[in-house]
C-alpha cells in the first residue's frame, strides 16, 4: 500500500514526468499571451492539468518577484526563452494584484476515444474578476433606494 505517498506517478519515470510538465507549463505560459480568447487554454488529461496547476502559479509567482534569482529559477523550467521574456513582462505585472490562483482547469465532456481517459482544458485566468465588483456595488444600490424614500444619510 502507499501510505503517506503524496506525489503522482503519471505512469512514467521522474525524468518524463519533469519533461511533461515542462512541456506543458511552457506551452499554457505561451498561450496565456495570445489575443484570442478561444487558443488560450491547452487541452490535456485532467491529471497532467491538476499536476501542472502547481507548477505554473509557481512560474507566476516567480514572475511576480522580478528579481535576478526568480529569473534563474524560471529559466531552469520554462524552455524557451520567448516565453520566458513574456512571463517577466507582462504577465508577473499582470497578476501584481492577485494572490494566487492563476490557472485554471476546466473539465471537457466526453472522454478520450482511445483510453477513454478524462479531458481537460488548462489556461491562466483573465485579469478582471467581476464577481467582486459585483459585490461592491450592491451597498450602493440599498443606499440609492433608502435615499429615494427619504431618509438621509446623515439622519
Amino acid at each position: 500500500m502507499r501510505h503517506g505517498v503524496k506525489n503522482k506517478k503519471l505512469g512514467v519515470n521522474a525524468q518524463h514526468k519533469r519533461a511533461i510538465l515542462r512541456a506543458l507549463a511552457t506551452s499554457i505560459i505561451g498561450k496565456g499571451m495570445e489575443a484570442e480568447q478561444s487558443n488560450r487554454y491547452v487541452r490535456t488529461t485532467l491529471h497532467k492539468a491538476k499536476m501542472v496547476r502547481s507548477v505554473v502559479d509557481r512560474m507566476v509567482t516567480y514572475a511576480k518577484k522580478g528579481d535576478l534569482s526568480a529569473r534563474r529559477e524560471a529559466a531552469r523550467f520554462i524552455m524557451d526563452p520567448k516565453v520566458l521574456q513574456d512571463l517577466f513582462a507582462t504577465i508577473g505585472p499582470r497578476y501584481a494584484n492577485r494572490n494566487g490562483g492563476y490557472t485554471r482547469v476546466l473539465k471537457l465532456g466526453p472522454n478520450r476515444a482511445g483510453d477513454a481517459s478524462e479531458m481537460a482544458l488548462v489556461g491562466l485566468v483573465e485579469d478582471e474578476i467581476v464577481a467582486k465588483s459585483k459585490k461592491a456595488a450592491e451597498p450602493a444600490k440599498s443606499e440609492a433606494v433608502s435615499m429615494v424614500e427619504g431618509e438621509s444619510k446623515s439622519a
